[in-house]
Formats: C-alpha cells, structure tokens, sequence
C-alpha cells in the first residue's frame, strides 16, 4: 500500500460510516415527527398558539439539520476532488 491509498481508504471508511450516520438520522427525524404530530394533534393541555410554535421550531431545526448535512457532503466532495488524482496531460509524439 503506498502513501496515496492511505487517506483514500480511510476516507472510504468515513464515507460508509457517514452514510450509515445519515439514513439513522433521517429515520430518527421522521419517527420523531410522526410522534410529535400525533402528540400535538391528542394534547389538549397546549393551546393552537403553542402547537402552532412547536410546529415552526421543528420545521426549523428540519431545516438546519439539512443545511449541516449538505455543508458536510460538500465538504466531503471537496475532499474526494483534492485525492483524486489529477490527469497528466499527454504528451504529443511529433
């Protein structure tokens, strides 16, 4: 194994275990919402203005959670570009 395969396997490895972080996000988030939906709509100790403002402040947090995962692929895109080696051009026979 030479010095160039290095960080490319252990991004690989960080890659998979990014993935895996993700989809466990994801579905954490969305069974979160289905329980805080069935809890707002069955409550009737909060009033409309309240649900109304748990409501935004998970529409929110959905937003920056998403904006955090898009910096992090980028981030990650620009790493894979800086590994990836570049093509030597061609040298012409003439």
């Amino acid at each position: 194994m030479n010095g160039e395969q290095v960080p490319k396997q252990l991004l690989g490895m960080w890659k998979g275990s990014w993935e895996t972080y993700v989809k466990t996000l994801k579905a954490a988030g969305e069974q979160s919402d289905r329980m805080l939906d069935i809890m707002l709509q069955q409550s009737e100790a909060l009033q409309e203005e309240t649900k109304k403002l748990i409501k935004e402040w998970a529409s929110n947090y959905r937003k920056i959670s998403r904006s955090y995962l898009d910096a992090v692929e980028q981030n990650v895109s620009k790493i894979v570009e800086t590994l990836e080696p570049k093509e030597k051009p061609k040298e012409r026979k003439g």
